[in-house]
């Protein structure tokens, strides 16, 4: 009778341990991080940056690696050898891209800068120029793309974009106004969407943050990390000549669509590696990372 009443509580204790693991497999597998960084790969012909995108570019991959986001939005994708160095390096973890194919003489039309990576089979639903643009942003063809991810649990979709720098209000609320558009025409019931990128919006700014909320009938997060501003003149060596300039202007925004995440957590992060004697920081902005739980 004892043995087989050990027998009993050997099997169950199995059993438990093997529901256990799967509950932690599931967990692990419907986890979606998504990570937006302005990487500030300006052509590299403007020596007078001193951005040096070729060097950057070749540490960017491995760092980005380390933590391994599902997805990966950056902006200021411009210079091209660089973006060749990304794509090669990012292939094997990365095998889907969009953006950057819109180049034509030194003019770009079509969300101009924005590159996106994925592990997941991706493809672009749509992209737009900004029909508001001033200044050097003309020419740089800022504006929205937007992709879908067909993720192994439930696919979802990502808008990568870079807004008006500077200026006045008008050009950023006409664009907030075509981004929104730009998801309404592709929003789906049970298709959640993501809006990541560099808004050039202050989270401070009391009147255009929500105002670009409202648009988009976004959501947004606090920020768990250590650090909380991406514009960050005070700590970022690319970035320092105005050390009271420290500003949340990069997000990553969430529309859920009829889906209910069970966690949501956003991250400020910083990616570092000696490229000069004067610099460690790999781009003048710092990265955002969501990680949700389905």
């Amino acid at each position: 009778m004892k043995k087989i009443l050990s027998l009993i509580l050997l099997i169950a204790g199995v059993n438990i341990f093997v529901s256990a693991s799967d509950h932690t497999t599931a967990d692990s597998t419907h986890q979606i991080s998504i990570l937006t960084w302005n990487i500030k790969m300006l052509p590299r012909g403007a020596t007078f940056l001193h951005h040096h995108p070729i060097k950057r570019a070749k540490l960017i991959p491995a760092e980005l690696m380390k933590i391994s986001p599902d997805v990966i939005v950056f902006q200021e994708s411009y210079d091209g050898k660089a973006v060749r160095m990304l794509r090669k390096a990012l292939k094997t973890m990365y095998p889907y891209n969009e953006g950057f194919q819109n180049r034509k003489v030194i003019t770009y039309k079509r969300a101009g800068g924005v590159l996106m990576f994925s592990k997941y089979p991706m493809k672009e639903i749509e992209s737009i120029k900004y029909s508001m643009l001033a200044g050097i942003d003309k020419p740089a063809a800022k504006g929205a793309m937007l992709v879908e991810v067909e993720y192994p649990a439930k696919k979802f979709q990502v808008l990568g974009t870079h807004m008006q720098a500077g200026h006045g209000p008008e050009i950023k609320l006409s664009q907030y106004k075509d981004a929104a558009n730009l998801l309404k025409r592709h929003q789906t019931e049970g298709v959640p969407q993501f809006a990541c990128g560099d808004f050039n919006t202050r989270k401070s700014d009391t009147t255009l943050y929500p105002k670009l909320l409202e648009d988009l009938q976004m959501e947004d997060g606090a920020i768990s990390s250590a650090l909380k501003c991406t514009s960050d003149h005070l700590l970022n060596d690319m970035d320092n000549y105005n050390p009271t300039k420290r500003n949340l202007i990069d997000y990553v925004f969430f529309k859920p669509n009829g889906v209910h995440p069970t966690s949501i957590s956003r991250s400020v992060l910083r990616f570092t590696q000696r490229w000069s004697k004067k610099h460690q920081d790999l781009s003048d902005h710092f990265a955002v990372e969501m990680k949700m739980k389905l």
